[in-house]
C-alpha cells in the first residue's frame, strides 16, 4: 500500500494551535499516515524581525507535536542551510521516501502566489498540493490561475460554504482544496503579545509557551 505523507513547511515563528489543528484536520480528511513539519532555515518570501534561530524554532515544533504519533519534525532545510525552497525539499523527500504520495500543505494566500515560487511549474508535478482556506481569501480567485483551469462553480461553492472539499486535476497536477475551521491565532500576534507582556496561554501548546518564556524569545 502506498505511503501517504503530508508536508507542512514554514518559519513556525512560533508554531501555534492553528498550525496543529489544520495539520490534524488535513491528516484526518486525506488519511495521511504522517504529517512532516519542516521548519525553514531562511524563508525566501519572508523577512521577519524577532526571528529566533532555526534550531530554536525546530525545538518549539518538536515540543508542540510531542504526543501525536502522526506528527514528526524534519531538520532537512536547517541542515541544508541557505534559502529554503520548496522544490529542493520535495525532491529530497521523493528520494528519501521513494514511491510515497506526497501532499504539500499550504494556505490559499500562498498558493495564489505560486507563480513566484522557484520552478513552480515543475513543483506542481512532483507532489499533490493541499490548499487550505484562509480568512480574507477567496477560492474563486484561483480562477485566475490559468494552468489549473479550475471550474468556477466548484470554487464558488467552497466560498459559499456549500462544499468543504474539492479536487482539481489538470494533466499531472492534482490540487486538493480544503475549507478548514478558522482559528484566529497568528504567530505575529503571539510575538506582539510577548513584547507587550500579555498572555499567550491557549494560543500555543503549554510546552512551547514555557520554552518562549524560559529563553526570553520575542521579549
Amino acid at each position: 500500500m502506498t505511503q501517504r505523507l503530508g508536508i507542512l513547511g514554514g518559519t513556525f515563528n512560533p508554531i501555534h494551535l492553528g498550525h496543529l489543528a489544520a495539520a490534524e484536520e488535513v491528516r484526518d480528511r486525506l488519511k495521511l499516515e504522517k504529517v512532516i513539519f519542516i521548519p525553514s532555515f531562511l524563508p525566501p518570501h519572508k523577512s521577519e524581525e524577532d526571528m529566533p534561530s532555526a534550531v530554536q524554532r525546530q525545538e518549539m515544533v518538536r515540543l508542540a507535536i510531542r504526543g501525536n504519533p502522526h506528527f514528526t519534525v524534519s531538520d532537512m532545510e536547517i541542515r541544508r542551510g541557505g534559502r529554503s525552497y520548496t522544490i529542493d525539499t520535495i525532491e529530497a523527500l521523493r528520494q528519501a521516501h521513494a514511491g510515497a504520495d506526497l501532499f504539500f500543505i499550504t494556505g490559499l494566500d500562498s498558493f495564489l502566489e505560486i507563480g513566484t515560487w522557484k520552478e513552480w511549474d515543475r513543483l506542481l508535478t512532483l507532489c499533490s498540493f493541499v490548499v487550505l482556506s484562509r480568512e480574507g481569501c477567496r477560492f474563486r480567485d484561483m480562477a485566475g490561475l490559468r494552468f489549473l483551469n479550475a471550474p468556477e462553480r466548484e470554487l464558488t461553492a467552497l466560498d459559499e460554504r456549500k462544499k468543504e472539499q474539492a479536487v482539481i486535476t489538470a494533466g499531472s497536477i492534482r490540487v486538493y482544496l480544503e475549507r478548514v475551521p478558522f482559528y484566529d491565532i497568528s504567530s505575529t500576534d503571539i510575538r506582539t503579545r510577548v513584547r507587550a507582556g500579555r498572555s499567550i496561554k491557549y494560543h500555543l501548546p503549554e510546552a512551547v509557551e514555557h520554552y518562549i518564556i524560559e529563553n526570553k524569545l520575542y521579549a
